[in-house]
């Protein structure tokens, strides 16, 4: 089977979930993927599921003109003939536009959501992102969003041939939207592990000598309300003073580092909070190996409650107990493994999980005796990808798919 796959990131995209599923383990069971799209010049042209179609972006302007012509060689591509369906992934017009280039020259149609892109514009344009401060941008991505909400659920994704969304949750809301849920797979998002393979060495970073290290591994935006952690801290520290909190990860926006600068100041925590910025996977997983417990709050909004966070999984991968609010995707992980503890979002709801773990070392250390074999079974890209795989034989035949994923 032969996709020709348009995406929303440059080519090739550092996104597991496209990187991993389609550029390693799909192959392996003879689906290849030809993508189309932007190029960004740090990346190598390395793919493993087929060939690139890609052109350099420079600017906004010639990222624009780059998705146009993109549509174009799509069209070119489709007309050459020797592909089995078209997929676009998390792009709106280009999703229109996908639509009829397939419909064109028959070709089964199908979507990737990654993310509820049209529900966070209209948020932003609701003034809950510092990005959006002034009423015309406002205004702009209220437009932008109406207008993406129309065409992507109004208009494409009930004509699509299906469409895979990142989690159960968001397959719920597609199917509240219209699309007939039988044409839905939930493709939640994993981790690239091999069944019994070594974990790192620790890090040896004098920041945690002697304490009791805490880390968070994600985004940091103040949309994603990283102070509850800090709150949680405190509450810690007052029982178990020598806990320290590392934050490994960064936000797009210097108001949103600013911001949080200064929370961790305000609190007096600055002897005892550090933040890496984002850094290489094996360095950021030699500090999940150096710590105590892993923690993922992700804020219940309508946009985060449909993601499949990769938080928990990474975590658990390197043999770290959890603690995560009760998220959706992230709370059936917990559930699933019995590597964690799952809470409400709250502050005290997370320090009293925390102390619970820290008191009780052995558990805490049957939990990560068993957390790496527990989520590669559950959510490791093998065992997605296989599916994954028999999803595409199936719709490669026609065949209706109801319940292929259970993760």
């Amino acid at each position: 089977m032969k996709l020709l796959y348009l995406t929303r990131e440059p080519c090739p995209s550092l996104r597991a979930d496209l990187a991993v599923l389609f550029g390693k383990v799909l192959p392996q069971y003879g689906i290849q993927s030809d993508l189309v799209g932007e190029r960004d010049a740090v990346l190598s042209d390395v793919w493993g599921g087929g060939r690139i179609f890609a052109r350099p972006v420079y600017s906004r302007i010639r990222r624009l003109a780059v998705k146009f012509l993109s549509l174009i060689d799509a069209y070119r591509l489709c007309r050459q003939g020797g592909y089995d369906a078209l997929q676009v992934r998390d792009r709106i017009l280009g999703a229109a536009a996908g639509l009829m280039i397939a419909r064109l020259f028959g070709l089964p149609f199908y979507y990737w959501l990654s993310l509820p892109f049209p529900e966070a514009w209209i948020d932003l344009g609701r003034g809950r992102a510092p990005s959006a401060s002034s009423r015309l941008q406002r205004l702009l991505w209220r437009i932008r969003g109406t207008l993406a909400f129309w065409l992507l659920y109004r208009v494409v994704l009930p004509r699509a041939d299906h469409v895979f969304a990142q989690s159960e949750a968001m397959k719920a809301v597609l199917a509240g939207y219209g699309v007939p849920a039988e044409r839905i797979s939930a493709v939640p998002m994993g981790v690239d592990m091999q069944p019994g393979q070594p974990l790192p060495e620790a890090t040896d970073d004098p920041f945690y000598r002697d304490k009791t290290l805490l880390v968070y591994l994600g985004a940091l935006e103040r949309l994603r309300h990283p102070e509850v952690l800090l709150e949680a801290l405190l509450m810690v520290r007052a029982k178990r003073p020598d806990t320290v909190l590392l934050l490994i990860g960064d936000s797009e926006l210097a108001c949103d580092r600013a911001w949080l600068a200064a929370q961790i100041s305000g609190r007096g925590l600055s002897d005892c909070v550090r933040v890496t910025g984002w850094l290489a996977q094996a360095e950021a997983y030699r500090y999940l190996r150096a710590a105590a417990v892993g923690l993922s709050p992700v804020p219940r909004s309508r946009v985060f409650e449909v993601s499949s966070p990769t938080k928990v999984a990474e975590y658990l991968a390197n043999g770290l107990p959890v603690v995560a609010n009760d998220q959706a995707d992230q709370a059936h992980v917990l559930q699933m493994t019995g590597c964690g503890v799952s809470v409400p979002f709250d502050a005290g709801a997370f320090a009293d999980a925390i102390l619970g773990l820290l008191q009780d070392p052995e558990r805490r250390a049957q939990m990560a005796a068993r957390a790496p074999q527990a989520i590669y079974a559950l959510r490791s890209y093998d065992v997605l990808g296989k599916r994954l795989a028999t999803v595409y034989r199936a719709l490669e035949k026609r065949g209706q798919l109801a319940e292929l994923f259970e993760v």
